[in-house]
């Protein structure tokens, strides 16, 4: 008989884990900030609804931005990340703020995800040992079946967090800008990567899917090239980078937050008349479009490789 005070085996939890039926779980993250995991998680969430998959979306982060980009920061019913924390604590299945867009569901993120959850997630963790960091998918997973796509967004400044949802997801998207300072955050989230999946063993099924370069001048080759070397240097030459980018446009990176809308929304207003909105914006929508497809299309290919 098992000691009480004995960490549960996390492979004795995998067991009960259908993570063949998991694969449309999609995580955004990296170790730096402002690399615009919030903005691709939000608009390709929206993307994924516009082409009528139900879909959601996971805040994991303590500043919220989901909340900006959604339009939602002030709205009543924005709760801070207070029902995420209440079903962590209590390990009962998430309860997503349904209809934010057509198709699109949120789970919201916010303040009660800084110091209140550090609290409860120290103790989980001293009682259960890396089991705990299985808590996300546990709450995540009477649900899951609801949903075509499952996007989560989190926070490089709280490895918990991080590693929470690491161990929820299929799929690892690395956002990374061409300002320096890739290599630092590429280090970091590669090494959570590898804690989960190789170290504890607590999502062997985690895969990198790729690496996005994110805000940046979509003629500067030059520029793109360095950045892929850096990919390569820190993850190895395997390292998938993925043809599309993200444009800089920073007009319509403030407008958005300005408006919550996100950038197909800001572009349908500019085809409407609208001239308040610059017309970047088509070509920034087209970066979103383009990039959302290009990782739905490869997740698909690497899961047709994986069965055969």
């Amino acid at each position: 008989m098992a000691s009480p005070f004995e960490a549960p085996d996390p492979s004795q939890q995998q067991a009960q884990i259908p993570w063949a039926a998991l694969s449309h779980i999609f995580m955004f993250g990296n170790g730096k900030g402002g690399v615009g995991k919030s903005s691709v998680s939000a608009n390709a969430a929206g993307k994924a609804a516009r082409s009528g998959l139900r879909t959601l979306i996971i805040d994991c982060n303590a500043q919220g931005n989901i909340a900006r980009e959604l339009g939602y920061k002030r709205a009543e019913w924005n709760d801070g990340g207070a029902g995420l924390l209440e079903a962590l604590r209590n390990g009962t299945p998430l309860q997503p703020r349904q209809g934010v867009r057509e198709n699109l569901d949120v789970v919201m993120g916010g303040p009660a995800l800084g110091d209140e959850f550090g609290i409860f997630f120290h103790t989980l963790l001293a009682k259960e040992g890396p089991h705990a960091y299985l808590r996300l998918l546990m709450c995540l997973l009477p649900i899951a079946h609801e949903y075509q796509i499952i996007i989560l967004d989190t926070p490089p400044e709280n490895p918990s967090l991080q590693r929470l949802a690491l161990s929820a997801a299929r799929w690892l998207i690395i956002p990374v800008k061409s300002d320096g300072g890739a290599e630092d955050g590429l280090a970091q989230i590669g090494l959570e990567f590898s804690y989960v999946k190789f170290v504890s063993q607590i999502n062997p099924h985690l895969a990198l899917l790729g690496v996005l370069l994110f805000d940046t001048g979509r003629t500067y080759t030059g520029i793109h090239a360095d950045v892929r070397r850096q990919v390569q240097k820190v993850l190895g030459e395997e390292a998938h980078m993925f043809k599309h980018l993200i444009g800089h446009t920073e007009s319509v990176a403030r407008l958005v937050r300005k408006r919550g809308l996100l950038v197909q929304e800001l572009a349908e207003l500019r085809t409407e008349g609208d001239r308040t909105v610059p017309g970047t914006v088509e070509g920034l929508a087209a970066d979103y479009e383009g990039f959302t497809e290009e990782m739905f299309a490869r997740a698909l290919e690497l899961r047709k490789e994986a069965a055969a």
